[in-house]
Order: C-alpha cells, then sequence, then structure tokens
C-alpha cells in the first residue's frame, strides 16, 4: 500500500516536538507502517526524524515562526481555514497531484483540517488512523482512540447507525521508552497545567490521602495546590522515571477524554492510574486491577489509600498486550486487511480479519 502521511503543519517531525500528541502519532504510525512494509511518502517541515521512502517540505520553519508568532507550537490552531495549514495543504496536495497511482491512501491525523487534500484528489481514500479529536474529516474511514470517543463522535456528527467498517485501536508506544522500578510514597499527576485537567483535584486527593503529591507538566502553576511539589517541564526521560517510581498516577480529568496516553503510559511502567470513570479510561483502567475510576473526592482519597496493594506485574503484563508496538501491528495489519476489502468484496468479505490479544485472550476486531 502507498500512503502519503500528512504531518501536521506547526512541527518538525522529530523528538524535540514532543508537546504535541499529534506529531508523536505521526511518528509512530509513520514508524507502524514501515514495519508492515508500506510505502510510505511523507509530507511536513524542514527536519524529519520518522522512516519514510519520500520526505516532502510542505512549509519552512520561516513560514510556521512568520505565521505563528509567539504562538507556542502545541497551541497552534487545529483549523484548516489558518494560514499555517492553508501553506501546508495546497503544497502537499500540488505534490500528491504529480505523483499519485490509483489506489493511493491520504492518512491523516488532521481531520477537517486536512480536508482540503482530500478534496484535491477525491479517488484517493482518506484514512483518520488515530481519533482523538472532534474536527472529523467528512469523507474518511475512521481509526479511533477508544470506544468510548467513537461513540462520542457519533454522537456529535449524527450518526445513529452504520459506520461498521470504522475501528477502534488505541494508541502504542516504545515499550522500552518506560523503565519499571521500586515504587516510592508519591503520587504524580503529569500533563497540561489546566483546570479540566483536574489539577486542583489530584492535589487535594492526595494531600487528604497523607501522600506526597508531584504534579509535571507546562501550564498555569497556580494550579499546583495543597502543598504538591512542583517538578516542571522535565525531559520525556526524567518523566518517565518519576511514572515508574510513583506508587500511583492520578488524572481526575473533567471532561471526556478521548484516550489519555498518560494513562497507558504510566501502566506501561507498571503504575496504578486513578482517574474519573468517563471517556477512554473506561477502556484503558480496569477498575480495581490496574487502578481505580472515581466519581469523587472521596473515592480519590479512598483509591489513593488502596494503589499501592494493586499487582504491578499484572499492570505492566496487560498495558504491554493492549498498548505496545506489537499489538499495534497486528491490529493495524488486520484493519488494513479490512480497509482493502471494502474496495472489493465488502461486507461479505472473507480474509481473516480478527485475532486474539496476547492478554486477554479474547477474539477482538482491529
Amino acid at each position: 500500500m502507498r500512503v502519503h502521511l500528512l504531518a501536521c503543519p506547526n512541527v518538525q517531525t522529530t523528538h524535540d516536538f514532543a508537546l504535541d500528541g499529534f506529531c508523536t502519532r505521526t511518528m509512530l504510525f509513520a514508524a507502524l507502517l514501515k514495519r508492515l512494509g508500506h510505502y510510505v511518502i511523507l509530507y511536513g517541515s524542514e527536519e524529519n526524524a520518522c522512516p519514510c521512502d519520500e520526505f516532502i517540505c510542505c512549509i519552512t520553519k520561516a513560514e510556521q515562526k512568520a505565521i505563528l508568532g509567539d504562538t507556542p507550537y502545541q497551541n497552534a490552531p487545529f483549523d484548516g481555514s489558518h494560514p499555517l495549514w492553508l501553506t501546508f495543504n495546497a503544497r502537499a496536495a500540488a505534490h500528491i497531484r504529480v505523483v499519485k497511482q490509483p489506489h493511493d491512501v491520504i492518512a491523516t491525523i488532521g481531520g477537517s483540517a486536512h480536508q482540503l487534500v482530500a478534496e484535491h484528489h477525491p479517488e484517493l481514500r482518506l484514512l483518520e488512523y488515530s481519533i482523538g479529536y472532534r474536527g472529523i474529516a467528512p469523507s474518511s474511514s475512521r481509526v479511533y482512540e477508544s470506544h468510548a470517543w467513537r461513540h462520542i463522535v457519533h454522537g456529535f456528527t449524527g450518526v445513529d447507525g452504520g459506520r461498521l467498517f470504522d475501528a477502534v485501536i488505541p494508541p502504542w508506544f516504545p515499550v522500552e521508552d518506560f523503565p519499571v522500578l521500586a515504587p516510592e510514597p508519591y503520587a504524580v499527576y503529569v500533563g497540561r497545567l489546566v483546570p479540566q485537567k483536574g489539577v486542583k483535584i489530584a492535589c487535594e486527593a492526595a494531600e487528604m490521602a497523607g501522600v506526597k503529591m508531584v504534579v509535571v507538566g507546562h501550564g498555569d502553576t497556580s494550579l499546583v495546590t495543597h502543598g504538591a511539589e512542583y517538578a516542571g517541564c522535565v525531559s520525556t526521560e526524567e518523566r518517565n522515571v518519576l511514572l515508574a517510581k510513583a506508587s500511583m498516577c492520578l488524572m481526575p480529568t473533567q471532561y471526556i477524554e478521548p484516550f489519555g496516553n498518560v494513562a497507558a503510559e504510566a501502566q506501561l511502567c507498571g503504575t496504578p492510574v486513578i482517574s474519573t470513570d468517563t471517556g477512554g479510561f473506561v477502556d484503558s483502567v480496569e477498575q480495581g486491577r490496574t487502578g481505580y475510576r472515581c466519581a469523587s473526592l472521596g473515592e480519590f482519597v479512598q483509591a489513593i489509600q488502596l494503589a499501592p496493594t494493586l499487582d504491578r506485574g499484572y499492570v505492566r503484563s496487560r498495558a504491554v498486550s493492549l498498548y505496545g508496538c506489537e499489538s499495534a501491528d497486528a491490529s493495524y495489519r488486520a484493519y488494513f486487511t479490512r480497509f482493502e476489502a471494502i474496495h472489493g468484496d465488502g461486507w461479505r468479505h472473507l480474509a481473516p480479519t480478527l485475532h486474539a490479544t496476547a492478554h486477554q485472550g479474547e477474539l477482538q476486531t482491529c
């Protein structure tokens, strides 16, 4: 399969832009496509660390700076009518026009912000490969990050049936990046420091439970309250060590989280997660086994007290089976078989597209 993989126009596709989750997903998807043997034409800016067969620069660093000004790259608008996206999309579409072949695929994590590219090439298939956002392209095939988010999207787009060919494949991570260390008596919060993430709830619950609280992230530091320690914005390696040493990771998100990458990352270290009982956490946090999903401050306090009794070996093994690269490879391999079948026998396609998960042994659709 030949894939025109569109990066987002606000970043360089390198690890230096890790604060932008869409950049990280693009890099991981490029690597996955190459592991599965596909031909990848990557469209980005000047610098690239992704494996690919061809790399096309569609926006320069100077243009990014001129358009964004002082806006941090991770806060760039997700809007196809913005000059950042218009510049990128026009050049990507122009290059695709020159090199495209029948049955090529355009792959995006930009959704509707990349729709212009797809509109220039309606005969090509459009794939949104990891949907954890609201700006859905109207004509795409869709892979969601969680079952909860799939149904949320169906709700706000007015879908109450059909779309059976869509799929859910959770985000995946290189397991070797997440160490397993002896836990220390503290709770950790990792993420943006904004009220919607529930930072103050995490701090208050830890104080009430009598547990030290360590907060990592960028944003409004006034939200770090109730005696919590602010560790600042640390490197990815330092962050993972803090996750691995924590007795529990708190994620009291106050909105419906499409997935919540930190929940998977903490569990890959063997660290239990204590979250709200909505969104992607319903998929990622196994109640009473890999953490607790809570509905009140009192439940968060109780969960903090219970979390150290959970089996960290089980927490990690389940996470590896669900969120490791091998699991993603198997899921996307099966999905691409289904994806190709849509344009062939479709509903009556008989090639195997099911696989058993290594951990649960349950038959899963891709």
